[in-house]
């Protein structure tokens, strides 16, 4: 383990730590669920969505009514969709728009009269969509928003697109259904959403913190050099882990993880700590859990 601080006074000696085998926060209990695809990294929770596309369809068809579906093409809800009816066949004509011909085509045909509970023709809808109708359909019924990852020295995710098209994208969906919300919270008012939604950020955060190698753990030793007490598993920035650190200490030693900085010496070794090389060794870690992603394909930095 890598020292990140030292620091002594008359009676002990604290010493937090790297923690190279923290545990996944994606493997806590999150109230969201993080759907990630990339060729080299195996991201976010686990799933068998081959891309974005799929994932999407399959959350609308588990959570939107088939009627709300075919209701939002029927009225007009999307630019590039509609639902027309022939009156010589008797049938309902479900047609795309090619943005390169500039013309209309059939995709799929339904008889009359139209069938609001028709699970195929909602099938139909859903394969044909873009993925801006597809959000605006989840968000019925789900709060979704993207996730964007920044590949470069070490990698790190967030909710906001970092806006380099050369070394970040678009790399999955951070989401919760509303069910997951009523049961968390008791029901979906605005206040409760919102309320969720803080809990989901700070788990993207906490995410994107393992990810950047702030983990860490602490040792304590007397002044014999002894090690009296020691916990590891503490996710975040240095600042924030050393309070946390704080709450495990012994009352005469909290001082220490008050006073103490990133980066102050090892008195046996006096060098500053490299968070390089860390982060280099999670990004290894990372990469190095992906048995799957060669059969993913990377979202980028913008879906269709």
């Amino acid at each position: 383990m890598t020292a990140a601080a030292v620091k002594s006074d008359k009676k002990y000696t604290l010493k937090i730590m790297y923690d190279d085998n923290a545990q996944n926060p994606r493997e806590w209990d999150n109230l969201g669920k993080m759907m990630c695809w990339h060729r080299r990294y195996d991201l976010g929770d686990n799933h068998n969505f081959s891309d974005s596309q799929q994932f999407l369809i399959n959350l609308i068809s588990d959570n939107i009514p088939v009627k709300d579906i075919i209701a939002y093409v029927k009225d007009g809800k999307t630019s590039d969709m509609k639902l027309e009816y022939n009156k010589s066949a008797r049938e309902w004509d479900l047609q795309t728009y090619d943005d390169h011909f500039k013309k209309w085509y059939s995709a799929y045909t339904a008889d009359a009269p139209l069938d609001m509970t028709d699970g195929v023709l909602a099938d139909a809808i859903l394969e044909e969509m873009r993925t801006g109708d597809l959000i605006t359909l989840a968000e019925k019924s789900v709060k979704i928003n993207s996730l964007y990852l920044y590949d470069h020295s070490g990698i790190t995710i967030s909710m906001s697109d970092f806006n380099d098209r050369w070394d970040s994208g678009q790399v999955g969906w951070i989401y919760a259904t509303h069910e997951d919300i009523k049961k968390e919270y008791g029901d979906t008012s605005p206040a409760n959403i919102e309320k969720a939604w803080k809990v989901i950020s700070s788990e993207v955060r906490t995410y994107d913190d393992y990810l950047r190698g702030n983990c860490f753990g602490f040792q304590l030793y007397d002044r014999k050099g002894e090690q009296v007490d020691s916990c590891w598993g503490f996710i975040g920035e240095f600042d924030e882990a050393k309070k946390d650190i704080s709450g495990y200490l012994p009352k005469d030693a909290k001082k220490l993880a008050e006073i103490i900085e990133y980066g102050d010496k090892d008195p046996e070794h006096g060098k500053k700590p490299s968070i390089l090389t860390q982060v280099e060794k999670n990004k290894e870690i990372v990469k190095s859990q992906s048995g799957k992603t060669e059969k993913t394909k990377m979202i980028q930095a913008s879906l269709e």
